[in-house]
């Protein structure tokens, strides 16, 4: 056996099956492809996790547990892990990761880890993790203590970064809307939404526009089992070609993108 195998045989061992109704939802299922939630509910054939999978979230809960260390060797640490209860929706689950003290008022803390590459692009707080902490800011129930606005904490699983503190400004109305817009994919059961469609993004150094696929569809665990999304990439314009679109363009769709991106180039050409 490799070290890998070896490694990921004794921590599959350790796993704890929990027995869940499969059309559960989660806070963490908030800003996620609808399509990939439903396959989940109906119990759509997946990619299963391995023994590297395995060692990823081993990595995660020990940064996680590592921090609450801290916190609470500074007498900082209120709760850990702490189960939201969502009583006014039916059949949801969530657990916070930290409840801290910071100033003499209570915050909760989300932490993610992630590769170290990760801090090259300027993208966080991801959005999907600003509608978790929203939504745990909105149902924890803080009692009688002052609270501040709630954070999401990134580390660096490889340790070459210092980890990132982001404080945001919890809104749950918006967050609202798209938790009701899980249930009624729950409620439409067995129909599936429709694929993700495809986005354009800047490559080559920002010097050639493309149409392809979702970021999603490259890490979901159904693609190519039980959902077949298109994965091929379209070249829309280039900054050689003074972004004159191609013939494939779509060009209403390319509009919207440089109006919401501002690309002079694109919108000099189209307007």
């Amino acid at each position: 056996m490799s070290l890998l195998d070896i490694y990921g045989a004794y921590l599959d061992s350790k796993r704890i099956e929990k027995e869940r109704d499969p059309e559960r939802l989660f806070v963490t299922d908030v800003g996620k492809c609808l399509r990939q939630v439903a396959l989940r509910m109906v119990g759509a054939e997946r990619k299963l996790p391995g023994p590297q999978d395995y060692m990823m979230w081993d990595l995660a809960e020990y940064i996680e547990s590592t921090y609450m260390l801290a916190l609470d060797n500074l007498d900082l640490l209120f709760e850990y892990q702490v189960p939201i209860e969502i009583a006014d929706r039916d059949n949801w689950g969530g657990r916070l990761d930290i409840v801290r003290r910071v100033d003499g008022v209570l915050r909760i803390d989300e932490v993610k880890t992630v590769r170290s590459n990760a801090f090259n692009f300027d993208d966080r707080p991801k959005q999907d993790h600003i509608y978790q902490v929203t939504i745990y800011d909105h149902y924890y129930d803080y009692g009688e203590y002052e609270h501040a606005d709630p954070a999401i904490c990134y580390f660096d699983r490889g340790g070459s970064n210092p980890p990132e503190e982001h404080v945001v400004k919890a809104d749950f109305e918006p967050v609202g809307y798209l938790m009701d817009e899980l249930e009624a994919v729950r409620g439409a059961l067995p129909a599936l939404p429709d694929l993700l469609p495809k986005v354009l993004k800047l490559t080559n150094y920002k010097k050639v526009l493309k149409c392809v696929p979702d970021w999603r569809c490259s890490y979901c665990d159904y693609r190519d089992l039980s959902c077949h999304p298109d994965m091929g990439e379209e070249e829309w314009a280039t900054e050689k070609e003074s972004w004159r679109p191609k013939a494939k363009a779509d060009l209403g769709k390319l509009y919207t993108w440089a109006e919401a991106q501002n690309h002079s180039g694109v919108l000099s050409v189209l307007l």
